[in-house]
């Protein structure tokens, strides 16, 4: 019959494929060269195999599963690794007495690397408990230096932070990075970015009528009318004295947007529009302090 057949050779072939696979192995690991060179493709294969799983979690800006990868590359190169150097000649009696005297080894390494274990308990903290995720804009000090910028990597030993002043990365190691203060202008995802907005107009312009313009001009931007939208913000924003200086009025108005870089193209924006509107009227502007000088002959005694 027709499927007895089939089965039969398909048993043969399997047969043959599982003795050409074993005969492959047994002269691939009778060659320490050929051997060692099969540790490091395999080795390869798993590092993009974790970079694959974990990728729905990367597209979300997970610490946790930028942490939890960041470990399994770091046991994968941990296990393979010391079996590639055990493939070093001399080297072979050196590991097996790593493993013949594993608790002592422990007890050294643990001393050795005690701070290396530390990152990772205080990385696997904060990925837990996530005061930032992958992305996010912090503010951080780290010995005295404040450090601004986002986000970009968490591994099993540090944070890396790309600085917003130079696009630097800056590398923080995790103990450090969980026991300092966070400011994360994104830690909610419908928290906005709002920033104060001064400027100075002279004691005789007409003050009513330059605030009703400051105010036009910056709910009439589209990115503050979306944010106040969003937060269901109805009221105008209100334009405040903040000080009777010596050159002039000081004014002050908070810009509402959703994030800091939305704030600072809000805040450019308005600062060129209230320029050109205030150049139009008469009766306002700009207060800056300057020097007059006054002829002698027109000093009166």
């Amino acid at each position: 019959m027709l499927i007895p057949k089939i089965i039969l050779e398909t048993s043969d072939n399997y047969e043959e494929l599982k003795e050409t696979t074993k005969s492959f192995l047994q002269v691939l690991t009778s060659n320490d060269f050929y051997y060692g060179l099969f540790l490091i493709a395999v080795i390869i294969v798993l590092l993009k195999v974790i970079d694959f799983i974990f990728l729905p979690w990367k597209k979300k800006g997970s610490t946790l599963a930028a942490f939890l990868k960041a470990c399994c590359k770091t046991f994968v190169f941990a296990v393979f690794g010391l079996r590639i150097i055990a493939l070093i000649p001399g080297m072979k009696d050196f590991a097996s007495q790593i493993f013949l005297s594993s608790s002592l080894i422990v007890v050294v390494l643990g001393f050795v690397f005690q701070e290396g274990l530390s990152n990772i308990v205080h990385g696997f903290i904060l990925s837990v408990f996530s005061p930032f995720k992958l992305g996010d804009r912090v503010t951080v000090t780290i010995d005295g230096e404040k450090t601004t910028g986002y986000i970009k990597e968490i591994n099993a030993r540090h944070t890396i932070i790309q600085n917003v002043v130079n696009s630097a990365h800056v590398i923080v190691p995790n103990a450090k990075m969980d026991t300092c203060a966070i400011i994360n202008n994104y830690f909610d995802g419908n928290t906005t970015s709002s920033s104060f907005m001064d400027l100075s107009v002279t004691y005789e312009s007409d003050l009513e009528k330059a605030i009703r313009i400051i105010t036009e001009v910056i709910d009439g931007h589209p990115l503050v009318k979306k944010a106040k939208e969003d937060k269901e913000v109805s009221d105008p924003t209100a334009v405040l004295v903040r000080e009777l200086g010596d050159h002039g009025i000081a004014l002050r108005a908070a810009v509402l947007t959703h994030t800091v870089e939305e704030n600072f193209i809000a805040c450019s924006d308005i600062r060129r529009s209230l320029v050109e509107r205030f150049s139009k009227e008469p009766d306002i502007a700009f207060a800056y302090p300057h020097l007059e000088i006054v002829p002698p002959e027109a000093v009166q005694d």
